[in-house]
């Protein structure tokens, strides 16, 4: 099989990581290479760009809305003025040029910290080292997840108007117990994040020949400290701004 006949095959093998992971990761195991990896890397982040751009005017107006809440605490501001700072606040500027570029660069960070925290949280399960490659291409697989992410929640933001559409348990609960420690931990549980824990420890535990459950456990527990640190840092930033 040439290398044209190769990458013709990677999209069916993408596809089949979203409803048939054990057969995807069964065939990564022989077909695994580093152009397919980069080629996913370059895919997703591609699409998550776009999102960002087609979502900008949301962006925009929830900093023009935010502006003119500030603006009417100062009094000594006419309407002309007003008027004026609300029209710079509407143009694209370089802070919206700087956050569409984070959009993508995150998920080269999300690739990269996921394949360290797998390679060695693998080896510490499977007892043998782990070569990196070979998690690139797991972790690669599992963020195909962020493609239907991305395509749901920028259908959720402009429906809604809303830059973080929520999507977790807290979403089933009322907004009194979203107010204590549990409910504030839970509203951190992004539905595909479970998912892409789910085929990241598929994939290593297939691949490397170890216990799914026990992989699952330990990739869960390092999620879990990662969302307590997240929200703690949200929290104190509230309270401080």
């Amino acid at each position: 099989m040439n290398a044209t006949t190769d990458m013709r095959s990677y999209p069916t093998r993408w596809l089949r990581v979203l409803y048939n992971p054990r057969k995807a990761y069964a065939e990564l195991e022989t077909e695994h290479s580093a152009t397919e990896w980069i080629l996913i890397l370059i895919v997703v982040m591609s699409i998550v760009l776009c999102a960002g751009i087609i979502t900008l005017p949301v962006a925009l107006n929830t900093e023009r809305e935010l502006i003119e809440t500030e603006l009417r605490s100062y009094s000594s501001l006419n309407t002309v003025q007003q008027s004026v700072i609300l029209r710079e606040a509407s143009k694209l500027d370089h802070r919206q040029l700087v956050g569409l570029l984070i959009m993508p660069a995150s998920v080269c960070f999300l690739i990269v910290a996921w394949s360290v925290v797998g390679k060695h949280c693998g080896e510490m399960i499977f007892g043998k080292l782990l070569p990196y490659d070979r998690v690139l291409s797991i972790t690669g697989y599992a963020s195909l997840v962020l493609v239907p992410e991305t395509v749901v929640k920028t259908i959720l933001v402009l429906l809604y108007g809303s830059l973080d559409p929520a999507i977790h348990p807290g979403v089933f609960l009322d907004d009194t117990y979203l107010e204590t420690l549990p409910g504030i931990f839970l509203s951190g549980v992004d539905f595909f994040g479970i998912w892409f824990l789910y085929l990241l420890g598929l994939g290593l535990a297939q691949t490397f020949r170890g216990s799914s459950t026990f992989t699952w456990l330990v990739l869960g527990l390092v999620w879990c400290a990662w969302i307590v640190i997240r929200r703690t840092m949200e929290i104190i930033g509230t309270v401080y701004v």
